[in-house]
């Protein structure tokens, strides 16, 4: 791809990768409870309350870790095209 030939245009791109890897982690406690929220939907609308705190947490730890992976990801790609 032509775009990740460019310093600047990758310098960008890295920047919204990480950019939206801190609005993720950032977000994880909404975005979690707006997840287990539909799971709970899913399952018939009633589900154990542990059962869903299980749940809430794992939804809020799965955006965590992808916000991290995001943000890592793209903090790396710009700080090591920013030395070419």
């Amino acid at each position: 791809m032509n775009i990740l030939k460019s310093p600047n245009k990758m310098k960008f791109v890295s920047l919204v990768l990480s950019l939206i890897g801190l609005w993720l982690m950032l977000n994880s406690p909404e975005l979690g409870s707006r997840s287990a929220s539909s799971w709970v939907r899913s399952m018939g609308g009633s589900v154990d309350s542990q059962e869903y705190l299980q749940m809430l947490k794992e939804y809020i730890s799965t955006y965590k870790t992808m916000g991290g992976i995001f943000l890592f990801v793209g903090l790396f790609s710009f700080l090591n095209n920013h030395h070419q």
